[in-house]
């Protein structure tokens, strides 16, 4: 159970990071997403909110099925 917490723990530190960087671009840049500096900002919130997502969902659906077996 304490890995499950730790998963969910971690998911929502990257998701929260991903949306500081774009809290971050959009005050620096005046809009949130740049085609100018794709491989910068945005690459960066991509990978933690893919990551984050990712865990989140893998934590809910071992959760999930730990529940039914």
């Amino acid at each position: 159970m304490k890995v499950m917490v730790k998963t969910e723990a971690i998911s929502a530190f990257l998701i929260a990071i991903g949306l500081l960087l774009i809290i971050h671009h959009t005050i620096f840049r005046q809009r949130p997403f740049d085609l100018a500096d794709m491989l910068h900002h945005e690459f960066f919130e991509a990978i933690f909110f893919t990551a984050g997502i990712t865990l989140l969902i893998m934590a809910w659906s071992n959760k999930r099925r730990g529940r039914q077996n």
